[in-house]
């Protein structure tokens, strides 16, 4: 299916942010600023994705994360997007698409986290 690449660099002042943004406490290990376990979900701002009309309404249907290891500030993530599976259903508003994507992320080669995302298109826009 669809896929994209694109590689983040992880500061202690967008990890600060994100962590003020959802009231989340700030963390470390070992003195480095750790990410809390849902800032992936800002990670989509970075890419620019065909697939996803900017203009159209989605609904969050579902996420889903796996860590292998944290991610720290200092990081530079090398992240690939993935549309996985579009599956349509009739639902009680018309036709619901389910978009499932999935985000991969390693730093050196190394697997950091795997994020999981269903996105809903409400409607029969094709």
């Amino acid at each position: 299916m669809n896929r994209i690449h694109h590689q983040l660099y992880i500061t202690a002042e967008w990890i600060s942010q994100y962590a003020l943004s959802i009231e989340a406490p700030l963390q470390s290990i070992q003195g480095i600023l750790m990410a809390p376990a849902t800032m992936p979900i800002i990670f989509w701002q970075e890419f620019h994705i065909p697939w996803i009309d900017k203009n159209e309404s989605l609904i969050h249907g579902s996420q889903y994360f796996s860590y292998k290891a944290a991610i720290t500030e200092g990081m530079v993530l090398d992240c690939e997007l993935a549309l996985t599976k579009v599956e349509r259903k009739a639902g009680r508003q018309g036709t619901l698409t389910l978009f499932t994507h999935e985000l991969t992320c390693t730093c050196n080669g190394k697997p950091i986290v795997t994020a999981e995302t269903v996105l809903i298109r409400v409607g029969d826009k094709h």
